[in-house]
């Protein structure tokens, strides 16, 4: 219960933080090797620390599995297994690292990762996109401006994420204006609105829609508070700066992030 975050713990820990981002990141997979190492945790003398370490791995593992599509899903219960088999014989710190090289051995190259990260994310896995933009976020975050980004309303999550640049059909005008020109703006949509440095997080999505760059970058509600990417979030700082927004805009962001996101989920 601990593990997939269902059982509540009155003073939750590090490695409670450190599941619930392995649950968030879809990594169920691996609970059997967690489980394990939970049952044998004294004779493996695994601190606490030894264990975040490992779940802070498995995370990783996870969010770049997704992304990439390898190792393939009908591989991953002979992985954990085969790790459990490496382990034993072991103890203490030797446990994360070989947890660590076995998931390095059997996961795409951080070329490959980062080629992903860089490419059309929201179309080849939006779950993946949400779960680093929401992470991304959170780093950031202190006491004081703590936001549930997971917060839930009738099932669906309150934030979502939002495309800078529209993504649907009849873009306005002004849109076309600022990227080039109707052909420049359709290219646009085509190549460039699902990549990561064209996406952010907003409990707003339906208010913002088709608005101009200025309209969501400025947008506030009924009490004038912003609501648009003046909000607040860390993710939308060099947002909240700009007076238009371009294909070069995004690729600058996308690799700004990318490069985040890699250094956020090593494997080393």
């Amino acid at each position: 219960g601990r593990v997939t975050c269902v059982a509540e713990t009155d003073s939750p820990t590090r490695l409670d933080d450190s599941f619930r981002q392995l649950m968030r990141a879809q990594g169920a997979p691996s609970y059997v090797l967690l489980m394990w190492l939970l049952s044998k945790q004294p004779d493996l003398k695994l601190s606490e620390d030894h264990l975040v370490q490992v779940t802070d791995r498995l995370t990783s593992f996870f969010v770049r599995r997704n992304l990439t599509g390898y190792p393939q899903t009908y591989a991953l219960p002979k992985l954990f297994m085969t790790i459990i088999e490496k382990i034993s014989g072991h103890a203490g710190a030797e446990v994360p690292q070989i947890v660590a090289q076995e998931l390095r051995d059997a996961s795409s190259s951080d070329d490959e990762f980062r080629k992903r990260l860089k490419g059309p994310i929201y179309e080849e896995n939006a779950d993946v996109a949400r779960f680093i933009l929401t992470t991304l976020s959170e780093d950031a975050m202190t006491k004081e401006t703590w936001k549930d980004l997971w917060a839930q309303e009738k099932g669906h999550f309150v934030w979502t994420i939002e495309h800078i640049l529209p993504q649907g059909a009849h873009l306005p005008d002004a849109w076309k204006q600022m990227i080039g020109g109707s052909e420049a703006a359709a290219l646009a949509q085509e190549v460039d609105v699902h990549r990561l440095g064209n996406l952010t997080i907003t409990a707003y999505n339906s208010t913002l829609g088709n608005k101009s760059f200025a309209d969501k970058r400025d947008r506030t509600d009924a009490k004038s508070r912003f609501i648009g990417y003046r909000n607040g979030l860390a993710l939308n700082e060099s947002l909240a700066t700009k007076e238009s927004w371009t294909v070069a805009d995004i690729e600058t962001r996308t690799r700004e992030l990318a490069e985040r996101a890699a250094a956020r989920f090593p494997l080393v």
